[in-house]
């Protein structure tokens, strides 16, 4: 279900009495009496018992009324002046502090108010992360951080909270697309928000990491910089960066904890811009960012899309509490299928099936089923997850082969494969794989009756793919990898806060980079793995746990293929079938 911008004045007013409800309507615990921080210059932020913010400053020498009110507030106007009693003044006096309300504060002292008095809040790539300092109401946060009240419903989606009134202590993220320009410009770029330092000494050479408010030695170091993800991989590397580092307890560290990273462990972007694997990195990124996507399709008119579900059969995937992912993910695929049947004129194929139709549950909690089958030519009832996977790329493959003797154009199908991850406890969202071109070099093929019996690996036992189809088909990739970030974004759905698209899967130290079969062997330019979100984490379990979810996920799927091939969302494409 997605909610929408309310157009009109009735909704308009509905959403105001909604946020008057939400700000006055809920009895909120008594709070402390007001706090202040220091900006600096003499500049006081206090936050007031009734969650009011003011910066509160002296006038500067000789400094009159008006020339203070322009200093301070974004119109200049000297009526937002006030002093502590609240009680407009005639005239300013020297060494006294005078009040503005937040509202009424240029855009460089709303920032520096917020940072002074929230300074556990922390700027990410993706939005900005605040910790809850007094219960406060959503509407009221944001309006600090947004300037709309009205916008505590893409915040609530986002962070899929459902309580109006938040808790001290509680921990969520303001979307980077919702923020007032001066919180938005605060944040930092994903090329830039490392922050490392190189040294080397007689111990070999190392990257060295500051640790910030907040940031854990798992998060923000292990999962950041060496591409690590699966929980038992990251507890290892976490352990060895600990013992290298002298950290005795990695969940009680300092601000500033310094941390050394050996180079061996880098991401070639994490590297210094000279070291042979960074030069090599920018090299081959040069090359992928060369292509991009010229298909124009009109309602996907033209397009052929590949949906994968994850698993099935004999092999659930991962499991945690009950929950399958198998079972997950195959509803959601058959809800991206159905919605751009519905709504696109896209030609649509699954490579597998669980029974004999195609019938989506009209439940939350979904029955476990092992009949699913890889839909070749006989069907595989899978049994063997690996041989269940390679099938899927062979008739990938051949779908695609059908679709450009069509078409004439190898762009305009689209391969998707659906999971959901198993990453540490603490982290949420989703992440998205695509395969780096230098990791889906060589030939390769299956033997064996399991697949030569397949009419799909009769056609082609065997593939490669030339150097520049690799680094085409991996710049295609990324490309709607993007479209689909920023469709999740949209939809307010939550996304993995470090890396969120990643060409390669780290399992472990000295264990080679690998793409998955599905994708690494696949003929498709654009193609891709995503994993809707992360089963280990009890939110987001919980969340994939409802039909609105999964809904919600499709429907920004479909929002995001359509994004690739440069449409608008799927709400306006309607078609007659």
């Amino acid at each position: 279900m997605r909610i929408l911008q309310p157009t009109g004045l009735s909704s308009r007013l509905l959403v105001v009495l909604m946020g008057l409800a939400l700000a006055f309507g809920h009895s909120l615990p008594l709070r402390a009496a007001t706090s202040r921080a220091s900006v600096g210059n003499g500049i006081v932020a206090a936050l007031t018992d009734d969650q009011q913010i003011f910066l509160e400053a002296p006038p500067l020498r000789g400094e009159g009324l008006h020339a203070y009110a322009r200093r301070l507030t974004n119109s200049g106007d000297a009526s937002n002046v006030t002093r502590l009693d609240g009680k407009r003044p005639r005239r300013l006096l020297a060494g006294i502090r005078y009040r503005v309300p937040y509202e009424a504060l240029s855009s460089r002292y709303q920032l520096a108010a917020v940072q002074a008095l929230f300074p556990e809040d922390r700027k990410l790539t993706v939005g900005w992360q605040h910790t809850v300092k007094r219960p406060v109401s959503l509407w009221q946060l944001a309006e600090w951080l947004t300037g709309d009240g009205a916008n505590f419903v893409a915040i609530r989606e986002h962070n899929n909270l459902s309580d109006e009134v938040l808790s001290s202590g509680k921990i969520l993220i303001i979307p980077r697309d919702l923020l007032l320009s001066p919180f938005r410009a605060a944040l930092p770029e994903a090329s830039t928000a490392h922050n490392l330092g190189y040294i080397e000494d007689e111990a070999g050479s190392f990257a060295v990491y500051r640790l910030k408010r907040g940031e854990a030695l798992y998060s923000a170091v292990v999962v950041q910089f060496t591409g690590g993800t699966f929980a038992d991989d990251v507890n290892a590397l976490a352990a060895e960066l600990a013992d290298l580092n002298g950290i005795r307890d990695v969940t009680n560290m300092p601000v500033g904890q310094r941390v050394r990273i050996p180079f061996d462990l880098l991401l070639p972007e994490f590297l210094p811009t000279t070291h042979p694997r960074r030069v090599e990195y920018e090299k081959d990124r040069s090359e992928r960012e060369k292509y991009s996507n010229t298909v124009q399709a009109k309602s996907l008119e033209g397009i052929t899309v590949l949906l994968d579900a994850g698993h099935g059969g004999q092999d659930p995937g991962t499991i945690v509490n009950g929950t399958w992912e198998s079972v997950y993910v195959y509803d959601i695929t058959l809800r991206v299928k159905k919605l751009l049947q519905d709504t696109t004129a896209a030609k649509v194929f699954t490579t597998t099936q669980d029974g004999s139709n195609f019938d989506i549950h009209d439940a939350d909690i979904l029955p476990r089923s092992r009949s699913h089958s890889v839909l070749t030519t006989p069907p595989y009832a899978i049994a063997d997850a690996k041989v269940a996977a390679n099938l899927r790329w062979y008739l990938a493959n051949s779908q695609h082969r059908s679709a450009v003797a069509q078409s004439r154009n190898a762009a305009k199908t689209v391969f998707l494969s659906i999971h959901a991850d198993s990453l540490p406890r603490s982290h949420r969202g989703a992440m998205i794989y695509i395969p780096a071109a230098s990791l889906t070099r060589g030939r390769y093929g299956k033997t064996g009756t399991v697949y030569s019996s397949r009419r799909e690996v009769k056609q082609k036992p065997t593939v490669e793919y030339s150097w520049q189809e690799r680094t085409r088909s991996e710049g295609l990739s990324r490309q709607l990898a993007q479209n689909l970030l920023q469709s999740l974004q949209k939809h307010n759905l939550a996304i993995h806060r470090e890396k969120p698209i990643r060409d390669r899967i780290i399992r472990c130290r000295g264990c080679r980079p690998w793409v998955p079969a599905v994708v690494r062997y696949n003929a498709v330019p654009p193609k891709l793995l995503l994993e809707v979100c992360n089963l280990n984490n009890p939110e987001d379990r919980r969340l994939i746990r409802t039909r609105r979810f999964r809904q919600r996920m499709a429907e920004a799927i479909v929002d995001g293929i359509l994004s690739y091939y440069g449409q608008s969302n799927s709400s306006t494409q309607k078609v007659a079938r």
